[in-house]
This record gives structure tokens, sequence and C-alpha cells, in this order.
């Protein structure tokens, strides 16, 4: 077992929850009712698949064995086992602390001084949100400028009439007197008459204002009506052409100047939130109220990208201090925290209890009540930190990165040239992996049989041993021996790699054992932990697992056709769901030509925070870079193991549901037995009581992972919401890419329960609710009627429905039977799930460069470092020039369309042909590698610059204008109609119909 062993093998009773994954105790916290693999419900399209319960760990590795936690004496009563009182309790904390008492409520805030007045005068906020105080005009007398050319309406904003937002009265919509000075509401009086004068959860001091929206001002729904689009959508009178007063090119897209304000979201004005690239929200505001939060129509979540971008994460050390974390509610020390009783105590931004402050952690507070040594803190300035986790948070030394290749050795992989390429790739790996001496390796062969390879140090050759036993493989020698030290075997490793092409080379056996080789790989693995990469050509056909084709096309349009997306064999979701329990994540690489039933095999990368790759009919001259390309970036880039995440939230709102790659254990422990940057995250916000009484909400992220390097680490991120009690607010704080990427999770996830049609109708019916209830908040404040051939739409979700078109287009949820295969839908799809905001937005809506004007700087060296990008343009083919060439970027591949006249002399440039004789299309035409001159060097610059930090290595495809392959590129322009319901303007015409029907 490699030198770990539990530390009592006594499992829970089946259903139970297991121990926390990864070595860590479980971070902790209330956790609403549930079980092991059970998803909390909410609001959504409905509930994710839910992962099966699975036995307890018992003799497994990573856990804590019943509930006995570090600091925690065995015996001491508590939550499931492996959760210590409902969260891990720190060490020197006392017994029991970890859990509030029952009919628990927290107390008020503080009582503190209001600090020095705010300023007089506030710049115009980003995204037209207006400070208050300030006239809806712009500096200068000029007004926000429209998009496009769309006329902007700017109607008075008398007071809102009842059920419609009108201004708050009393303390729920109030505000602490610290906030007051960065332009909030009137401050909240203290509630007299209780222990150390605090009676409710605290509003945020200096470093705790809440800075999402700069100069937010609750109880403003006119400003949101400052800041709104129309679009004419048909005729204005009776007898007028429908088509009078439509003019696309006034739509909203996120192209040209507009795509980097569209695509990102706005950075917080204080350090004290978390940048958005590691927690977007798709509304930077909390509704105050369930009622409140009903009307708004739109999911209330957000998108957590825990990894993302390690750089300027400051890495913190408390030393003997140990992690300061809230014994209540286990919240981590944070910017948001209040400081009292000269710095001996503060109070939980979170929960609102009052913690003792350790004397090695101890500083005196300035006349603001604000630690004097704050701004050196990182934990106490910043709302990202990572702590290096103690002693006390392990209960094993920490995994070393290990990785086993399990490589499909049949006919079909030998036959298309795989073997070589995946073997080469690995190969050329090896000194790249993370973990230095730590690092282990082991690779297994399949076809009929099952070939395990001793590679232990002492041999000077690998020796293989073939098991032809499938019903129940064993391993036919120690762990130790096949799985090993990576520094120590590298010879005998790379004579295997360097052997196995020529061994199976004359291969015909065309059966695949994949299920027992997947069983005999986790024998081996279990013990430690680690990445399973699976390397699949041909469907299982033997043993356990093994796949039949039920691709039915006459399934598609039935209420059976979701049966084709969703595992039919359990052996796969169960398989995931023990490898979970031993930290061991499955990535697969499929290369099948033919039906592969990617629905169940996506199962084992789903359950494990995995990935799946998909060649379809590979071709080793076309694809050989890209899966070299992919393997070296996925055995590469930085990786966190054995982790396991939580996300706590103020009191009053909960986390009703988790979308993404992982399995969930206690009911909000997400288990993940690698993480990486390429693994986003979705969750949905609840409202666990009808009525928020706090000014602002909070919430953390803390994920607990082992590094490459064997250090344990705890990445927390925090992020302060102000609580608001009008819808305008609410449409004023929305973020349309986060709405847009969380809308695509849950699409996604419908689909395996219905019908794709009934899917795409869900994703609009929800826009469609959302801008009925604009309009209607958009009349009542005006009191007035709006034109019937005008729809509007706040600023914040102009967007939206293009977004929306883009993912009833995209592969995962277009068309029928006859425009993808259902492997290629799978795969699209689990590729939304653990997408990005910036990387889903990409996938929908893809970015189209014009690459044929030599003008400007575009494809040369930019002052940043990078390369300098042309501007956007709209996916649309009327805005092709017919003698142009346009690269199309959506993430999995590059298109460069070449128009039917492009220019002799471009061809020669770029793909070196001889002008005189230009071929008649894009067979054999290749843009790489860049050849001597400026033009061709630029493209490939470009190229490079885009695939740069991703995950996929994109194949760069030529396609001419009118080829018979053009058809397979004119989807992605999903302006056109194309395979689709709508076009744009159709579907813009069709919200606003159904807008209109339904009021």
């Amino acid at each position: 077992m490699s030198g770990f062993q539990p530390q009592q093998n006594n499992p829970p009773p089946y259903g139970q929850a297991p121990a926390a994954p990864g070595g860590f105790g479980p971070p902790g916290g209330p956790r609403p009712a549930g079980g092991p693999g059970m998803r909390p419900q909410g609001p959504g399209f409905g509930g994710p698949p839910r992962g099966p319960p699975v036995p307890a760990p018992g003799a497994g590795f990573g856990g804590m064995a019943n509930g006995v936690g570090p600091g925690r004496p065995a015996g001491q009563p508590g939550g499931p086992p492996g959760v210590a009182g409902g969260g891990m309790r720190p060490p020197g904390a006392p017994a029991g602390a970890a859990a509030g008492p029952p009919g628990f409520q927290p107390p008020a805030p503080i009582r503190t001084s209001s600090g020095p007045p705010g300023p007089t005068a506030q710049p115009p906020a980003p995204g037209g949100f207006r400070p208050p105080g300030q006239p809806m005009s712009q500096p200068g007398g000029q007004q926000a400028r429209p998009l496009g050319g769309a006329q902007m309406f700017r109607p008075p904003a008398p007071s809102a009439p009842p059920g419609y937002g009108a201004p708050p009265t009393g303390p729920p919509g109030a505000y602490p007197p610290q906030m007051q000075s960065m332009g909030y509401g009137p401050s909240q009086p203290t509630q007299p008459g209780m222990p150390g004068g605090y009676a409710g959860p605290p509003g945020p001091g200096p470093y705790g204002a809440t800075p999402a929206m700069p100069g937010y001002d609750a109880g403003a729904t006119g400003r949101v009506l400052d800041h709104f689009e129309s679009l004419t959508l048909g005729p204005a009178a009776p007898g007028q052409s429908a088509d009078v007063g439509v003019n696309p090119e006034y739509f909203p897209r996120p192209t040209g100047d507009a795509q980097e304000a569209a695509v990102k979201a706005p950075e917080p004005v204080h350090p004290g939130n978390a940048p958005s690239r590691f927690i977007r929200l798709t509304v930077n505001a909390v509704p105050n109220s369930q009622a409140l939060r009903a009307r708004f129509q739109l999911p209330l979540g957000a998108i957590v990208h825990p990894l993302a971008d390690p750089q300027d994460v400051p890495v913190v050390n408390l030393g003997s201090a140990g992690i300061v974390r809230c014994k209540r509610c286990r919240t981590y020390m944070n910017p948001f925290v209040q400081w009292t009783d000269g710095g001996r105590r503060y109070q939980c931004n979170v929960c609102a209890q009052m913690n003792e402050v350790p004397v090695e952690y101890f500083c005196s507070l300035d006349a603001n009540n604000v630690r004097v040594d704050s701004e050196e803190r990182p934990e106490l300035s910043r709302g990202t930190v990572e702590y290096i986790a103690p002693a006390e948070y392990m209960v094993r030394p920490p995994m070393p990165p290990t990785f086993f290749f399990v490589i499909d050795v049949s006919y079909a992989a030998v036959s298309a040239g795989v073997l070589p390429t995946v073997v080469e790739s690995i190969k050329q790996s090896l000194d790249s992996l993370p973990g230095g001496e730590r690092t282990k390796i082991g690779i297994l062969t399949f076809d009929t049989h099952l070939h395990f390879y001793n590679l232990k140090s002492s041999l000077s050759q690998p020796q293989m041993m073939v098991v032809a036993e499938i019903e129940e493989p064993f391993v036919p020698c120690l762990p130790d021996d096949l799985l090993v030290n990576l520094g120590e075997s590298r010879s005998v490793v790379e004579a295997l790699l360097d052997s196995l092409p020529t061994t199976f080379a004359h291969n015909s056996s065309a059966e695949s054992v994949m299920g027992p080789a997947l069983q005999a790989a986790f024998m081996i693995m279990s013990g430690i932990g680690g990445k399973l990469l699976l390397f699949q050509s041909s469907i299982p056909s033997l043993g356990v697992g093994k796949i039949k084709n039920r691709d039915n096309a006459a399934a598609w349009g039935t209420d059976n056709e979701y049966k084709m997306r969703v595992p039919e064999d359990p052996f796969f979701k169960k398989f995931a769901a023990e490898c979970s329990r031993v930290q061991i994540s499955v990535d697969v690489f499929s290369f099948s030509s033919q039906y592969t039933d990617l629905a169940s095999l996506g199962s084992l990368p789903k359950y494990t925070c995995g990935q799946v790759y998909y060649y379809p009919g590979f071709n080793a001259q076309r694809d050989g870079v890209k899966v070299h390309n992919e393997i070296v970036h996925n055995l590469t880039r930085t990786t966190g193991w054995e982790a396991v995440m939580r996300i706590r939230c103020s009191k009053g709102l909960r986390i009703s549901n988790f979308h993404g790659h992982f399995f969930i254990r206690s009911t909000d422990l997400l288990a993940l037995p690698q993480v990486d940057p390429d693994k986003a995250f979705a969750v949905q916000i609840a409202h666990e009581e009808s009525v928020l009484t706090s000014p602002t909400a909070y919430m953390q992220c803390a994920l607990l992972y082992t590094s490459s390097t064997g250090e344990r680490r705890i990445r927390v991120h925090t992020l302060a919401m102000p609580v608001v009690a009008e819808l305008g607010d609410l449409y004023r704080a929305a973020d349309g890419g986060a709405l847009a990427s969380l809308l695509g999770k849950l699409a996604v996830e419908k689909a395996y329960t219905a019908r794709l049609e009934e899917t795409r109708q869900a994703i609009q019916h929800k826009v469609t609710l959302a801008l009925k209830e604009f309009r209607m908040l958009h009349s009542q404040h005006t009191r007035g009627s709006l034109p019937h051939n005008k729809l509007i739409f706040p600023e914040s979700l102009k967007h939206l429905p293009l977004w929306t078109l883009g993912l009833m287009k995209c592969a995962a949820l277009r068309g029928t039977a006859r425009d993808v295969n259902t492997d290629e839908r799978i795969a699209v799809g689990l590729e939304i799930m653990a997408a990005s905001v910036p990387n889903l937005l990409r996938l929908i809506y893809p970015n189209l460069y014009p690459v044929y004007d030599p003008a400007g700087d575009w494809g040369k060296p930019s002052p940043s470092g990078g390369v300098v990008l042309p501007p956007t343009m709209p996916l649309a083919t009327d805005a092709l020039n017919g003698s142009g060439a346009y690269l199309l970027d959506n993430g999995r591949i590059f298109v460069l369309w070449l128009g039917r006249t492009i220019s002799r002399d471009f061809l020669a440039q770029v793909f070196g042909v001889d002008p005189a004789h230009p071929p008649q299309d894009s067979l054999g035409l290749a843009v790489e590698p860049a050849r001597n001159n400026e033009l061709s060097q630029r493209i490939n610059a470009l190229l490079r610059a885009l695939r740069a930090g991703r995950a996929n290595y994109q194949n760069c495809f030529v396609v001419r204008q009118g080829s018979p392959t053009e058809v397979h590129v004119l989807a992605y322009f999903l302006e056109d109609r194309g395979p689709g319901p709508y076009s744009y303007v159709e579907l813009m015409a069709a919200i606003h119909k159904q807008v209109l029907s339904s009021r």
C-alpha cells in the first residue's frame, strides 16, 4: 500500500457520508438536509444528475475514520463520520464549538462610528451604474451612448408604485455607518442592550465596504431605467411592411470594441472581494426576500473557477497561530470581519459569532477599529489568498503526483496510428511531469487480454505479464512494481514506451476489454490515488462494462430521446464513485471512428473531476499534433490533488445546487480527486429565510488540496454582496455572461431528462420572462406605455438573447440526429459543464477575425507582451467580404474562411501556392508553418497567441466559399437561420411577441 495506512478500518453504515477525501478534515459548517451523493434541489431547469450513494471508504485512503479529526477525541458526538460537529475544528478550539445552539439568532452589528464623510462626487460607475447623487447625464451634459445607434429611451423615473421596489424604510434595507462613506444608504441603528454592543450580522468595515458595484445605492430602480436599450421590431403602424424599422445592424453584439467589456466581468474595485476570474456572480447583488428573488426570473448563482490563473495569489503561512477560523461556521479569516475589544476578539461576517483572537495572531487596532497590520496581511486585505495548511489538517502524508496510463492496443488503435502518437506524447512529457523526485507512473495495455508491466528499477527491461481472466481480473504482482517512482525507473519506462508500437504493430484483435482494464488499474492505484488516463479506440465489447450500439435515430423527437444521452449500464457511474472515494480522477481520450457511447464513458470524468477528449475519425497526419499538445498540457498543467471544496453563505442563504465535474459528499462537500485551471463549477444560491435583514451578504469558497510539490494548501475566495430591495437593482447588477454560462450548464443537465426541443424552449422561456418583467417594471415606473414594436432590455442583459441563441445552436443542443452525432453532443456538453465563463462564451458565440487586410497592427507584438488581435465581427454571412479571409475561433477549432474571389497574392503568401495556378478548392491548403512573408507570419502569430494556455489545441481548417465543406462551417454563423429554429432577428421578434402576448 505504498506506506499509506488508514487511521482505522471501520467504515460507517451504508448510505452515511464517507470521510472527507484528500486527507483533510472537511471544512465544516452547517449543512442542509441530504445524504452523500445527493444534490440539494433548487430553482432552474431541475436538479443535476445525482451521484449514487457509495459505501464509506473504510480501509480506503484520504479520509478520517469514525469522525475523528485532528484535535478531536475519539467518541466525541458529532455529525456523520468524517464530520466533526458539522465542520472541522481547528487545533485548540473548544469541543463542540463547530455547531451553533438550536434556534441560533445572530447578534446585531457592532456599534461603530460612522467614519469619515463620503466623497461629494463620484465618477460614473461602469456598466451604466450611476452613483448616488450624480445626475443622470454624464459629465459635460452627455448622455450614455446607445449601442449601435439603437433608439434609447430616457423617461423620467417617478417614485415606484406599491409592489415595484419602493425604497425600504426599515433596517432590512439600511446600511451600517461604515458604508456611508462609499455612497451607501443611511445608517442602520444598532440594537441596544445586547452584550458587548452588538446585535446582528456585521456590515463590512473599511476593508469590508461592499465594492462589487462602486457607488451602489439601494433603492434606485430608476437608475436602471436610465440605462436600457430598445430595438424596433416590426411596423409601427398597421399596413406597413413587417420589416419596416428592423435594422439588424443595431442589434447588440459582443463584437468589436464591445467584446472585451461583454465577455469580462468588471473587476471589484475593492481588493477585499475576490477577482471575478475566480468567482463570477450572475447578479452582483442579493435580493432581500424570496418574493423579490422569484420575480427576477433568472438564476441567482455563481461560476466558481477556484484554480484560475494562479498568478498574484498571495501565499499565507500563519505559523504557530494556525489557521484562524470562526469557531461556529468555520469561515476563514477575511477582510470583512469586525474587530473589537482592542483586537482581542472579532465578529464573523458570515454568522456574527464572536471569536477570540489567538495570542500569536493579536494586533492592536487603530482609531477606526482596523488592525494596524491589515495592509501587511493578505488575508485581511485581499479577497483571494492561499494558506499553507498545518499538519493538523492532514491524516496521511501528501500524496505524490501519480499518473497511470491505460492504453488500447487493439487493431483499431494500431491501424489508425493512435498507439505511436500516444506513447510518443507520453515520452516527451516525462521531463515536465510535476512532482520532481516524488512522481509515480504506471502503464497497462489491453485488447482481448490485460497486459501488465513490471517497471521496478532493478530491471534492465520491463517485464510483460498477460492476464486472460476478464470476469474476475487480478493483479499478477505487487502494485509497487507496476506503479513506480519515475526518477528511479526512468530508463525502464522509456524502454517500454519505445517498444509498445513494435510489440503490437501486427495486432489483429478487434475486441476490447476496457471495463476489466479499468478495474485492474483501480486495484493498482487505490492505495495512493492519482490520474488515470484512458486511451480508447474500440467500443468495449468484452467483460464488465461492455457497450452495445444504442444510437437510435428513430428515437429523436420522442419521449425516449434523452435516454441516448444518459448511461445505460450503471457500471461506469459506480466505478467513478469508487474512484472518487480513493482519490482517482479519470480522463478519457476517445479515438473511435464509430459510435462509442460517450454518454456512458462520460460518467468517468464527470464524477471524478476529469475531462473527455474526443477525436472522431482520428487521422494521425491531421490530428497527431493536436493529440500530442493536449496530452502534454493535461500532464504538465498546474494540478491540485486529493481536493475538497465547500462554499459558505451568510445566514439566510444557502447553496441549493452544484453543477460541474465532481462527486458530492455530505450534501455540500465537493470531492475533487484532482482539480486544475481548466475546471470551473457553477452553484445556485437560494433563500432559506423569507426576508434578509442584513444589508450585506457574504460568500466564501474554500478549496483544500495538495500541490504537486507536496504542500497542503487552502485557497480561499471571499465576496461581499449588497442586499437590495428593488427589482431594478437586480437588473442593474446582472452579469449577462455569467447568466449565459449558468443557463448553459442548466440546459445541458436538462437534456439528460428531456427532449432537446424542450431544453431549447426552456432557455428561451427564461429570457422571455426576464424581459417581460423588465418591461412591466419600466411601464410601472414611467406610468406610460411603450410602442408595441419596441423591445426593451436592460443594458446588463443586452447580449443575453444572442448568447441564448448560441446555446440553442451549439453542438450539444441543436438540431436532430442528422446535425450532430450523439457522441459529439455528449463531448461538447461535458465541455460546457466544466467551462469557465470566457471559454463558454467563446464556444457559443465564436470570435470572427478579418485577416486579409494588412492595414493595422493585428498579428504584431503588443506592448503587453502578447499579440494585437483584429477587431471581431458579427457571425453573419452578410458581413463577409467575398474577397476577404476570416479566422473563426470557437475554442475547439480554427476555421480560415476564404472568399470566392480571394486574391491570388493572398493564396501565394499564406499557403505558398503558385499564383499563376491557384487551387479551386481548399483541399491540401495549410496555414502552418509560417512562410517567409509578413502576412503569413502575422496569421501564424495570431494562431499561436489564441492557442496559448488553452486545454484544447485547435487545428486550423481552411474552407473556400462555395465548396462542399463550407456547409459544416455555416453552422457557426449563428446570426443566420442555419441549422436552428431562428436567425438572430427571428429570435428577437419571437421573444418580443412572447413578451407582449404574456403581459
